[in-house]
């Protein structure tokens, strides 16, 4: 028999038994590979042994209850780990495209308040045959590993490989309460911030610096104060006179108490703008559902521009 005729009937291992492998040649510990995959230690001892049987090579040298990887092992880990990536991103994008009429968008929980949440009713009556799935979050989420159909993010890091479209431009606007204001040192000028207790969100802390640093101040002390893991946290805080947050403007003027209980006490200074951005696949941005969520998306961040 011909090498031809050996390979025609070649048995592959499966691919339970591959990624078990993987997993255990990644961590170097049955025990952690088999919490990566909801196994247990033993079904993870197990798929590995019979995978060794099946191709007749040692692929682990299991010393005492640690093991480490034979050279046989490490080159075949090292082959099949990026067949396996190929064949988990076939797979996501697979059951992607079966969910045709559903889009998954993630977005941060101020944008997804202010802008989606009230403009839902505009994207079912212009797009019946679509439903729209909003995630929010503040985490970076992995566009070309399935886990969203966009993302709506401030600033464009981790855009490497995906298309990438400007929504609308916003910049930090300080806000606070009448009511704290009556009793706080006066505001003349940006640097009377530096007197006042400044409200930080926890995922932009750098957010009053550049603030102070953009208006001319130095930033001595801006990273004093309350800190909350959200801007609505921030606002509900400002709103209640426990010091000054810094919003983003247009945004925060769709806030319910921007106005009555919430208000700008300094003149808007030129602070630094950046883009809130429409994130995709590229091999995504051309299919029709994906556009026709893109120039919803548009036409409600152009909302904010009109007099």
């Amino acid at each position: 028999m011909n090498d031809e005729d050996n390979s025609s009937t070649l048995s592959l291992p499966s691919t339970k038994s591959l990624v078990a492998f993987e997993r255990a040649a990644t961590y170097l510990s049955f025990i952690e590979a088999a919490e990566d995959l909801g196994r247990t230690p033993s079904a993870i001892s197990h798929a590995v042994r019979a995978l060794e049987q099946q191709i007749g090579v040692s692929l682990f040298e299991r010393i005492g209850r640690t093991v480490r990887l034979t050279k046989a092992g490490a080159d075949y880990c090292e082959a099949i780990r990026p067949a396996l990536r190929e064949l988990e991103l076939a797979t996501r994008q697979a059951q992607r495209a079966r969910k045709t009429n559903i889009v998954r968008i993630s977005a941060l929980p101020f944008f997804t308040s202010t802008v989606l949440l009230p403009n839902l009713a505009r994207f079912e009556e212009r797009n019946p045959g679509l439903e729209l799935k909003i995630e929010t979050s503040n985490a970076y989420v992995d566009l070309r590993h399935g886990e969203a159909d966009i993302a709506l993010r401030f600033g464009n890091d981790h855009s490497h490989g995906l298309t990438c479209q400007p929504l609308i431009s916003v910049s930090g606007l300080p806000v606070a309460s009448p009511e704290y204001l009556k009793n706080a040192p006066p505001l003349h000028h940006p640097r009377d911030i530096l007197k006042h207790t400044l409200i930080h969100v926890r995922p932009n802390l750098s957010a009053w610096p550049n603030w102070l640093e953009s208006a001319g101040c130095e930033m001595a002390n801006a990273d004093g104060g309350l800190v909350f893991d959200s801007v609505l946290g921030a606002l509900d805080a400002a709103e209640n006179g426990h010091g000054i947050a810094l919003a983003m403007d247009p945004l925060v003027r769709r806030h319910p108490s921007f106005g009555p209980r919430l208000f700008a006490p300094l003149p808007e200074i030129g602070a630094e703008r950046q883009d809130y951005n429409f994130l995709c696949e590229e091999a995504q941005w051309s299919s029709p559902k994906i556009q026709k969520t893109y120039r919803w998306l548009r036409d409600c961040a152009a909302d904010f521009t009109k007099p």
